[in-house]
């Protein structure tokens, strides 16, 4: 079953097909105290952060550097999503669909393989056949997702890259690097058997993105195309001020599955006629695209 057509399954209640921008709850999204990390930490301990001596080393001149702490295993967890339909104040009251994600099953709610993210690290996790037939990494506001195949045991792994301390001016100021870092850490995290077979670049979905040539982030080919668009639909002053991404793959078959993400942004534009103006609305900017 397609993603949309295991969203759309009446039991799930997470049915996607309108055009509602999908927006994960703040009151109830996983956080680190739900998981553990088997790596570089021993029994299961959960990882404190990088130290600022990492931190520091992660860029040398005009080189990245990935520390060994930076590349994490998580265990293979499930949490439980559901959905509700409502209004988002924040964002011009933007109808929405709100994804919850619980670490006990409220009751109704649909099991998922969760992947989570660390600060400017890559976390890794094996995806299970005998876990629930869907998967969810995010939200992704600058990071990467791969997908990686064993070529000797077929295992399908799945990698959460953040490249935050690089691109941030506390830290290093290094934007026009944050890409070469988030490559880094795939290679470091990478098995000697496995191939990368998915994935999804910050450019496949950000509003914006670092130009080296000019020094400076501008707009991506999501923003233009986001803008032609809406002014084929007679709108005026388009604008896409920020994007903000969620994966979820299906599995369809033993070490098979489709993976997808979901694209929110909040974007202004005018309308023709007595209809209101948008201004910071969110939007369903690419509703559900295969990667």
């Amino acid at each position: 079953m397609t993603l949309i057509g295991q969203f759309n399954n009446a039991p799930t209640r997470l049915n996607l097909l309108s055009k509602k921008p999908l927006f994960l709850s703040l009151n109830h999204r996983p956080n680190n105290a739900w998981y553990n990390r088997t790596n570089p930490l021993s029994g299961n301990a959960a990882f404190p952060g990088l130290t600022q001596a990492e931190i520091n080393g992660m860029v040398v001149g005009n080189a990245v550097h990935v520390p060994n702490n930076a590349v994490i295993e998580q265990n293979n967890i499930t949490l439980y999503l559901n959905l509700t339909s409502r209004t988002e104040a924040l964002y011009s009251n933007a109808p929405v669909y709100e994804l919850h994600a619980y670490q006990h099953n409220p009751g109704g709610a649909l099991g998922c393989q969760y992947l989570s993210w660390e600060d400017s690290c890559i976390v890794s996790m094996d995806l299970s056949n005998a876990g629930p037939p869907l998967f969810m990494s995010g939200p992704f506001n600058g990071c990467h997702f791969y997908v990686t195949r064993d070529t000797v045991n077929n295992q399908l792994r799945v990698h959460h890259a953040n490249a935050n301390k690089v691109g941030e001016a506390a830290n290093h100021n290094r934007p026009d690097l944050a890409e070469h870092y988030l490559d880094a850490l795939m290679q470091a995290a990478i098995g000697p058997n496995e191939n990368i077979v998915h994935q999804m670049r910050k450019s496949q979905y950000l509003a914006k993105i670092w130009n080296v040539g000019v020094n400076a982030k501008i707009e991506s080919g999501v923003t233009l195309a986001y803008r032609n668009r809406k002014t084929a639909q007679n709108r005026g002053s388009v604008a896409l001020h920020e994007t903000m991404c969620l994966v979820f793959g299906v599995r369809t078959a033993v070490n098979t599955w489709d993976f997808f993400f979901h694209v929110a942004g909040i974007a202004d534009y005018t309308r023709p006629g007595p209809r209101s103006n948008r201004t910071g609305y969110l939007k369903s900017i690419i509703p559900w695209q295969q990667i």
